[in-house]
């Protein structure tokens, strides 16, 4: 939402007449084009651990009109998952990829309340912390009855509806620890990494107490994970769990140096929001694909992700836009989708869009408010999208978040490359009462650019600083 208000700030500029320009030298635009190496080819092929249990390194989810045959084949593929298999192909009929996205909607709920809690800034107390993981606790608890309908069923296989979800978020998770080097998962056993309540309180858990910088207790997630299972509804254990939280948080031991999963949440909290409702994006147009290809790779000792999109001949598949200023987004034929977790030499993720057979993803600025900009301020130009870089970096100071779009303008045949930046730098400082210590933002600065082969477009918005507030019982000095 951050780079939305950008570029919403962006545009008004540009209506305003307020949008200043210069000229590129020759050749300048090359010291910003720094597109990715396709490291796919390079990487290799490496199971996914699930605690000690392997998972499948490529999952195949082909698309099937038929929820008769798309069951069969979700039972089959059970079977194969619990055996072991290094390659997983799947029918999904649409039955299923309509329980899904609902499903994915519901993770993507929770990892947003629980970058809530990770943020100094909006988390105030030790209460609203606790309150807040139970209802992340409450909302995963409803994941899994959604999910797994109940575990004697599970078992059985007579809900293969809901078992479609379950190992997308096993899978998912397994990811995740391959990212925090084993850490987010350690500690489990075996059997208990394939029981999906298990592995979602676990997370939860984990990713909570570290964004309180603590250690979450041995034992704790046994203890709710039971009282989960046993709830009538999960809406009545809030209160409880909320309560337990608070009183383990006090005893439990602060955090390791270097801790691997509080090195994972600021990306995992940056990116994992907006690609889990581009999944979902993905999910609810799923008569229009022909297959969605996961595999995982290794790459330089770092798990690499890619998602290879296959539209239907003659369609294409349209991301609903997140928010009102937000270009179209559109994937006609094959397109793989690689994400690195971090670019080599520096701090940024990137995620890579490279065409197969013909196909691309392109970045489309469409509607009445887009024309006006194009005609008015600034030569935006429908684009097939190559690459996104992004960085978020947090520390005592304060946070910089910054994305970088590298693209391809369609139609022209001489210098097609543009690029979009993004910026969000804040600075902050901690500030200490009898009462309370909170983060208070001094200053604040939004900058976009958009660079064309030739001229280089800028808009910077500064933020003064706040008064500072007094201490409470105390009345505000007027100004003199």
């Amino acid at each position: 939402m951050r780079t939305a208000s950008v570029i919403a700030l962006a545009l008004a500029a540009a209506m305003a007449g307020c949008f200043p320009s210069e000229p590129l030298r020759e050749g300048e635009i090359d010291s910003y084009w720094r597109l990715q190496a396709d490291v796919w080819p390079k990487a290799e092929r490496q199971a996914i651990q699930l605690v000690d249990r392997p998972l499948p390194s490529l999952w195949v989810f082909r698309q099937e009109p038929s929820l008769i045959w798309a069951t069969v084949s979700m039972v089959r593929a059970s079977d194969a998952l619990e055996a072991g298999v290094e390659e997983l192909d799947v029918a999904v009929s649409p039955a299923h990829a309509e329980m899904l996205a609902k499903i994915i909607a519901e993770v993507r709920r929770t990892v947003e309340q629980l970058r809530q809690i990770s943020d100094p800034e909006a988390t105030e107390s030790l209460q609203q912390w606790s309150e807040t993981l139970a209802e992340v606790l409450v909302s995963a608890e409803k994941i899994t009855r959604v999910a797994t309908g109940d575990e004697r069923r599970a078992r059985d296989k007579d809900d293969p509806l809901g078992w479609s979800a379950g190992p997308m978020i096993q899978m998912l998770a397994a990811y995740l620890n391959e990212r925090a080097q084993g850490a987010l998962l350690a500690g489990m056993e075996s059997e208990d990494a394939l029981r999906l309540r298990e592995v979602l309180v676990q997370v939860v858990l984990r990713l909570g107490f570290a964004a309180a910088g603590k250690q979450d207790p041995p034992g704790l997630r046994a203890v709710l994970a039971q009282r989960m299972r046993d709830a009538g509804r999960p809406e009545s254990l809030q209160q409880a769990l909320a309560e337990t939280l608070i009183g383990q948080l006090a005893a439990a031991p602060p955090a390791k140096p270097g801790d691997r999963v509080s090195s994972l949440l600021s990306t995992a909290f940056a990116i994992a929001p907006p690609m889990l409702e581009l999944t979902e994006a993905f999910i609810r147009q799923w008569d229009r694909m022909e297959s969605v290809s996961v595999e995982f790779r290794h790459y330089r000792g770092q798990p690499v992700a890619s998602v290879t999109l296959r539209v239907k001949p003659g369609r294409t598949l349209r991301l609903a836009k997140m928010h009102f200023l937000q270009p179209g987004l559109a994937f006609r034929g094959s397109t793989r989708v690689t994400i690195l977790p971090k670019v080599e030499g520096t701090e940024e993720m990137a995620v890579l869009f490279e065409p197969l057979e013909g196909g691309r993803a392109e970045l489309l600025f469409e509607g009445p408010l887009y024309g006006l900009v194009k005609l008015l301020a600034l030569p935006l130009a429908d684009s097939a999208l190559r690459e996104i870089r992004v960085a978020y970096r947090t520390g005592p100071r304060g946070r910089l978040t910054s994305a970088t779009i590298l693209m391809e303008a369609i139609g022209d045949s001489e210098d097609p490359r543009r690029i979009m930046m993004f910026q969000d730098v804040r600075a902050s400082r901690i500030e200490r009462t009898a009462f309370e210590i909170r983060r208070v933002t001094e200053r604040s600065e939004q900058t976009f650019n958009y660079l064309t082969p030739t001229r280089r477009y800028t808009y910077r918005r500064w933020n003064a600083p706040p008064p500072r507030r007094p201490p409470r019982g105390q009345a505000a000095r007027p100004p003199s």
